[in-house]
């Protein structure tokens, strides 16, 4: 007999809190270095952090 119901929710609920965290995190700091490179001001940052949110919601669906 497999674990109970609810630790598998549990489970299922922590990976994608924090595997969405860390694309956000990793996506904020890729895009700010990029923004400091190129001088575009924030838009690579406001676009990878709404990609890695919109691949987490995504990845959730699938």
């Amino acid at each position: 007999m497999g674990p109970p119901k609810r630790i598998k929710w549990i489970y299922a609920a922590g990976t994608f809190t924090l595997g969405l965290a860390v694309a956000i995190v990793f996506a904020y700091y890729l895009g700010s270095w990029l923004d400091a490179r190129f001088g575009s001001g924030g838009v690579f940052s406001s676009l990878f952090v709404l990609l890695a949110i919109a691949g987490g919601f995504y990845n959730l669906f699938r």
